[in-house]
């Protein structure tokens, strides 16, 4: 039980506003003592107050929160439906919070449960604290239940932490972090590290019993991706002595996509010999703190299959190049150029690196991933010893449906999806890099390229293309890409295989420029 100041601490709400919350009738305390007068609470009514904080912000007054609280579940639907058409015509409301008044109504009519979501910083929780990898959910239970009776009651406090680890759905082997709540100093003999938990960024807030866990989890998880905001740490299950949970989820707002943000790349190189050479990615995270030597946690890791290289000297391959402390990028789209910092640390005799990187969420407003890369050789590779090349055929040149000129009007991976009425559906036409191409008799081409910076076309030096029949080749890396003509709808369409640094340093598969005379 808990008294009225520390309700309000673990709230937020002012013990002012619980005590006129009481007079209301709206949040009475579990317990008032009569000696004292002192109010106490219990831990689920932290629910309560998160819910009256939801409601007041989607326009319910306190006299609507109360007649709400009344109601049976089966009820609500109706209730809430009634708000909303409200909300409608008055016009008073803003777009989300009807989006979410909706949200609310159709988990009520689902599952008959509401759940109650607030975005809010909260206080710091001071932690005797343990990470293991457990084989299910229930061992951690267990793992916690020890940990009680090993520290001193004294100093243990009424709640106990769960911290998920894990960042996608899996049935075993789970990386997590315990702790029970201390109000001491620990015991120079306790076996368990302190650890302070802060929440003093944005974290999404839901309070259910114990056995709503599994629906309330769900539900945080998809009020976070409906409502377009960026998960940046793990999850906290907070465990209260009168059953009741409470998840806490490290998140940030996103915004729209900032396409003008630019990072200057070319800086003065600076020597860093523990950084050069071959990288393995082995983890994708939302954070530094979620890594696990013995336990990786992202299936993202197919992106950088074949690692990643440290050149001497900096040198630039693909879209990399680096200096010391920094990992410098030039890709994407819309295009990123980005200076992102890498700090190196020796684990478990293995060598680490774990970079901040500047992903699309970063530039709407969010937080940089962490990319997580196991060291495997320490040589000075050269650029033309890790890129792929392809055998050159030894093919004539006498393809004569190929002669002409050809423009582009699409992008598709596989071919086999293109559809002449969406040519696009990877990024917009004006984005094309390959904007026409020419094929001459005897093997010679003419291929013009757009400058993405001012929009300027350029055509490429005769000598860095040519095409024999079914191909066409790049000289200079070298690269055989295949061409072919399908005929869609009473239109020749020509398909070229884009073999770009995507496939010559890291083997993807390539895509395919489509072409119409």
């Amino acid at each position: 039980m808990y008294k009225i100041g520390e309700l309000s601490n673990l709230s937020k709400l002012p013990v002012k506003t619980l005590r006129f919350y009481d007079n209301e009738g709206l949040l009475p305390p579990d317990y008032v003592d009569q000696l004292t007068g002192y109010r106490y609470y219990s831990a689920a009514k932290l629910s309560d107050c998160y819910r009256i904080i939801a409601l007041k912000e989607l326009g319910f007054s306190l006299r609507e929160i109360k007649v709400l609280f009344s109601l049976p579940k089966e009820n609500f639907s109706e209730f809430l439906k009634a708000k909303e058409e409200e909300l409608l015509n008055l016009k008073k409301q803003t777009e989300e919070r009807i989006a979410i008044l909706q949200n609310l109504n159709s988990n009520l009519k689902e599952r008959m449960t509401m759940f109650d979501i607030v975005i809010r910083k909260s206080d710091e929780i001071r932690l005797a604290y343990d990470r293991k990898i457990v084989s299910s959910r229930t061992e951690g239970e267990e793992v916690l239940k020890q940990m009680r009776r090993i520290l001193p009651a004294a100093v243990s406090g009424h709640r106990t932490v769960l911290i998920d680890y894990e960042t996608e759905y899996i049935s075993e082997s789970f990386d997590m972090g315990f702790g029970v709540e201390i109000t001491g100093a620990l015991p120079k003999s306790c076996p368990f590290p302190e650890k302070i938990i802060s929440f003093d960024t944005d974290t999404a807030n839901l309070v259910c019993t114990a056995g709503e866990c599994e629906d309330g989890l769900n539900a945080l998880h998809k009020y976070v991706l409906d409502h377009d905001y960026q998960i940046t740490g793990p999850v906290y299950q907070i465990l209260y002595e009168d059953n009741a949970v409470e998840f806490k989820l490290p998140v940030v707002k996103l915004k729209d996509y900032d396409s003008s943000y630019r990072e200057d790349i070319n800086l003065p190189f600076e020597n860093d010999e523990d950084a050069v050479g071959h990288w393995e990615m082995t983890d994708f995270l939302p954070c530094r703190e979620m890594f696990h030597p013995l336990k990786q946690k992202s299936a993202l890791i197919k992106d950088f299959a074949r690692g990643l290289y440290f050149l001497p000297e900096g040198e630039r391959y693909w879209c990399f190049a680096w200096t010391k402390g920094l990992l410098l990028s030039d890709s994407g789209y819309p295009h990123r150029r980005n200076q992102n910092p890498y700090t190196i640390e020796k684990i478990g005799g293995e060598t680490y690196m774990f970079i901040d990187f500047k992903g699309p969420n970063y530039y709407r407003g969010g937080r940089t991933d962490t990319l997580v890369f196991r060291k495997l050789d320490s040589r000075s590779y050269r650029k033309e010893e890790i890129m792929i090349t392809d055998e050159i055929p030894d093919l004539p040149t006498d393809d004569s449906s190929i002669l002409g000129s050809w423009k582009v009007c699409g992008l598709v991976r596989p071919a086999e999806i293109f559809d002449p009425h969406n040519p696009c559906p990877v990024i917009p036409y004006d984005a094309l890099y390959w904007r026409t191409v020419e094929f001459l008799e005897g093997g010679g081409m003419r291929n013009s390229f757009k400058n993405q910076e001012d929009g300027s076309l350029h055509t490429d030096a005769p000598h860095v293309w040519r095409w024999v029949t079914g191909y066409v080749i790049c000289n200079p890396r070298p690269t055989t890409s295949r061409y072919m003509i399908h005929r869609i709808e009473n239109t020749d369409y020509l398909f070229i295989q884009w073999k770009s640094g995507d496939y010559s340093f890291a083997g993807d598969e390539p895509y395919w420029y489509v072409f119409r005379r």
